[in-house]
Order: C-alpha cells, then structure tokens, then sequence
C-alpha cells in the first residue's frame, strides 16, 4: 500500500490547568502514534512540536486536523502557540460539554486525559469541524476584558438577590413599594434604616430629606413599615442587610472601573468593519464592547438571523406559574425571551433598544406600529432588539455607517422599480427543450391595478402565496442537499448559520406539511419564512423576490372587484 496517499490524521488534545494530554488517529481510526502528556511551559511545547514533526514527516501527503479541548482559559496559550506554527494543519476548538457526549458514545464512561484526547482526535477525523478564527491578541484582550465585566455583573445579581432574600424577612413590603431595591436612593436608604422596626421609628420629615423620595413614597414605606409582616428585627440582621448594601455599592464601583478597562480595550483594537457599530443610534460603549467580543469575526454568521439565533434574541413558549406583584396567581402558557444566550450581551442590548427607540427611527417606527397593533411592551421591545442586531449585521458585514435613512430610501426605490415592472410586459419567447414557445401573462387584470399600487402595499394573499411556494423550491433556491432522510423528515446543515460539519442534521424539513426548524439558531416556520430568514428580508420583500425568482402570478387580495385575480 502506498504510505504517500493522501490521508487524514487527527490530533486530539485535551487541556489542563497544569499540562495537557495529546493523542493521535488515522483515517481508520487507529492510533497513529503513541499518545503523551506535556507540561503547561516551554519544554512541554517543544515536546508536541517534535512529536508532531515526526508525524509530518512519516505522512507526508496527510492533511492534519488538530482538535483541543478548550477548558476554561488552559488552552488560550497553547492555541495561540499552535497558530504560530508553520504547519499545514486545520485547528479547531470543541467545548468540553460536546466533546463529553462524544466520548460517552465512543469510550469508557470515566473520564480521564488520555480518553478525553482520543475522542477529540476521532471527532476530528470523523466530524472535520471548520477551522477557528483566529482572533488578533487584541480582541483577546477585549475578550478578557468583557469576561471581567460579565463576572462583575453575575457578582452584583448575586449579591442583590441575596438582598432580596434578607428583606423578605426583614421588610417584606419594600419590593412592592419600589421598582428596583438596588437603586442608589433605596441603597441609602437600607443603609440608614436596614429593617422595618428602624424605619418606623424614623420620623417622617428626616425620611423626605433622603434623597430622590418624595413626600409620598417616604408616607407609602412609614405607613408599611409600621404594619409590616417582618419576623427578622435584631441587630444581626441590621447589619447583616448594611453589609450587603455597602457590598452592592462595591460592585457597582467596581463594574465603573472594569467599564473604562473595557473601554480602553475597545479604542485599542485595529482598524476593521466592527468599527461601525458605534454609528448605530442606541449602541453605546459597553454594548458594542460585549457585541465585538462574541461575534469576533462577522462571516460566521451566514445571515441576519443566524446572529439573532446566537444571542437567543427569539421567544419560548414556557409554562408560567407563582403570584404577581399585585397578588394574582399565574396560571397557563406564556412567551419569554430565550435563554439560549450571553445574559451579558442580552441584558446590554434590552437597554440599548430602549436608547434606540427613541433615537433610532426605523426602530422608533416598528415600536409604535407593535404598540399600536396592542403588543406588550417587552414583546415589542424583543422585536425591537432583535432589528437592531439586524442593524448590526448589515453595518458590520458592509463596512459602512449605520444610515437612518437607508430603509425609506431602499422603499422608496423598491416601490418606483416595481411599478416600473407592473407596465404591460411585452410577449417573451423561451426555448424549451429545443422548441420555441410563447410565454404571455396571464395577469392582465392584475397588472392593470398594481401599477396603481405601490409594492409595499400591495394587498398580496400570503395564505394563498404558501400554497403556491412548495418547500422543495425554497430548498433548491438555496441549493441545500439533506445529509440524511427519517420518517418523511429530511435533515441536514443549517443554511442560515451555515455549519460545515459533515455529518451536521440540526436543520429539519418536513416537506409535506412545508416547514422546517433548526436546532442550532431556533429559526423556525415556513417555506416563505425559510427564505426571508436565510436572505435577511421582510416577509414581504421575500414573498416578491420567490414571486419573481419562481415566475408565479402574484396573488392579491380580492377586496374589490376589479382586483379579483383571473
């Protein structure tokens, strides 16, 4: 057998916070060379490299996919050894959580290094994921440096939670009376008068002179302090509560401090289209910090929508349960934002769409328009968040200022185009199979009132218009080939975040009943939906381009006579 045919070797390392463990396969799944241990320093690192110039050297015409087990920050030195490496060689990074599963399937339950590292050498040799970006060293420097921020937001969470759970003995009625118990003004408050006996031994004048309570909140938390419920009134528990809120005001110092370290990582990074989101109204310096640090790199998003699935900006239907505010139970199914993902980047972006609704006008225009139409507000403010991540995807992959303007004047052009298009067509000749055949359209009556009707308000069928659309043409305008075919469901890679995995099924379809869903990035619905998701469109802008792209009669709404389609 010829040794100099071009193979595929796989190398697996898992990481450690003192030394790592490294271990080679072949195609056929064997082992390709005697696995080891190395040390977390420099001699350790000279140890692989010959280990794995020794292999190159034996297979000389193999393609080599080097896949580490990235466990906490242990592997972000070696990664960026490896990269430094003239080797031709893929390098890939799996999370511990997948390379679990994958070793619970293929090896021992227990879990151990050298296993560990020979089921990331078979996931590369089996699964080839794609190769990682690799970050310059400054945006390893933001990402730290966001990593803090977060850190220093869950430490706050928890610390006004375990504030909240004091109160709920020592002033049960303080959260019903204010809207956040950590704002500064309830802090000093707490500070002074940390339990329902102090505060109503307070008289009433010295509370007015708090700051930012006014005559009426400070009558409203005298009267409840007076009648309070609470079981906790010793002197412990005072100062158990002061020395919570002395912690919170810490933190919250803390989190400014870690906001200029954060900002001064921002303003070091080099030159590049993630530059733009800065000039995006609403976007402020802590936002487009902890937007940079997640996405990194813009082309692993194929879409739009692929990025609105990765930071989980889409509602789950939950079951709901407990008591509001108000003492009314909660019963049923409700719709929440999902927590699929970065608490960060999500909580900074709800309060970035808030900014921009007032000074972002396409986003202003959606609010009021899911207002009028009865939304509630954090449903309209979800909707919101999730164009404005759409704002930054378009500003991001373009390479260009965020222009507010740029929706009505896309519009407006969109409509003069279509009305040029909607004039009487002229008789068009096409070849079929080497014959000549007439091709006239057979929307005369149509043509004649949309000429008069601008595209984006034409009054189109989308009922009908679904009909008409099979799933089987979406899928073939997107060239999208299953990987395999269960039970009338066909799955395969996601077009909208397009994976490269091999053996990749998060994306299913089910032609006969027209929908399809992702695992992966939730995207989910229809033929229609399938393709205003994976070409970043309105579902109007993709109902016309499928009409044009398919050559179908588009069909209108018959609410007047002479509308009526023939």
């Amino acid at each position: 057998m010829n040794q100099n045919l071009q193979s595929h070797l796989g190398i697996g390392i898992d990481t450690a916070r003192y030394g790592h463990h490294a271990s080679f396969m072949d195609e056929q799944k064997r082992t390709a060379s005697k696995g080891f241990h190395f040390s977390e320093n420099a001699d350790g690192y000279e140890k692989l490299r010959k280990s794995i110039e020794q292999l190159i050297a034996k297979h000389p015409q193999a393609l080599l996919h080097i896949h580490v087990d990235a466990a906490g920050q242990y592997a972000e030195n070696l990664i960026q050894w490896l990269h430094q490496q003239s080797w031709p060689v893929v390098i890939s990074v799996g999370q511990p959580a997948r390379n679990k599963a994958y070793r619970k399937v293929h090896y021992d339950k227990r879990k151990a290094d050298p296993v560990e590292s020979l089921a990331c050498a078979r996931f590369a040799v089996v699964e080839r994921p794609a190769a990682m970006h690799r970050p310059a060293v400054e945006f390893s420097a933001l990402r730290d440096a966001v990593a803090q921020m977060e850190s220093s937001a869950s430490a706050r969470t928890a610390l006004v939670n375990q504030l909240h759970n004091m109160l709920a003995r020592a002033f049960p009625e303080l959260a019903t009376l204010v809207a956040d118990i950590a704002s500064v003004s309830i802090l000093k408050l707490l500070e002074k008068y940390p339990t329902a006996e102090r505060l109503a031994a307070a008289r009433l004048e010295t509370l007015c002179k708090m700051p930012h309570i006014d005559e009426e909140l400070a009558a409203k938390l005298h009267q409840a302090a007076k009648a309070s419920t609470a079981s906790l009134q010793n002197e412990t528990s005072e100062l158990l509560i002061k020395q919570k809120v002395q912690a919170i005001v810490a933190e919250r110092k803390n989190q400014a401090d870690i906001g200029k370290i954060v900002q001064n990582a921002v303003e070091n990074l080099p030159d590049g289209p993630h530059r733009r989101l800065r000039t995006i109204c609403g976007i402020g310096p802590q936002t487009e910090a902890a937007l940079i640090a997640k996405i990194i790199n813009i082309e692993r998003f194929r879409s739009a929508s692929a990025l609105i699935g990765y930071f989980g900006i889409f509602p789950e239907e939950v079951d709901v349960s407990g008591v509001n505010k108000d003492g009314t139970p909660k019963t049923g199914k409700a719709f929440q934002m999902s927590r699929k993902g970065n608490d960060l980047v999500r909580r900074l972006l709800y309060t970035a769409t808030q900014n921009a609704v007032r000074f972002n006008p396409p986003i202003r225009a959606l609010f009021a328009r899911l207002m009028a139409n009865g939304k509630e507000y954090k449903t309209a403010i979800g909707h919101c968040m999730a164009k404005l991540l759409r704002q930054v995807y378009g500003v991001w992959t373009t390479d260009c200022d965020y222009d507010p303007e740029y929706e009505s004047r896309n519009q407006a052009s969109q409509e003069q185009l279509a009305q040029e298009e909607a004039k009487p067509a002229q008789e068009e000749t096409k070849s079929v199979a080497g014959h000549s055949q007439e091709h006239v359209p057979s929307r005369k009556v149509v043509t004649a009132t949309l000429s008069n009707i601008p595209a984006k308000r034409r009054p189109l069928n989308f009922a009908k218009l679904r009909e008409q659309v099979s799933m089987s043409q979406v899928l073939e305008l997107l060239d999208w080939t299953p990987t395999r075919s269960s039970r009338g469901t066909l799955r395969g890679g996601c077009p909208m975040h397009c994976t490269e995995a091999k053996n990749d099924s998060s994306f299913a379809v089910n032609e006969a009943q027209k929908a399809f869903c992702c695992h992966r990035c939730g995207a989910q619905g229809n033929a229609l939906d399938l393709w205003a998701t994976s070409q970043n469109l309105t579902l109007l802008d993709a109902a016309w381009d499928l009409i044009k792209r398919l050559r179908i009669d588009p069909p209108l709404l018959q609410t007047e006579k002479e509308n009526c389609l023939v």
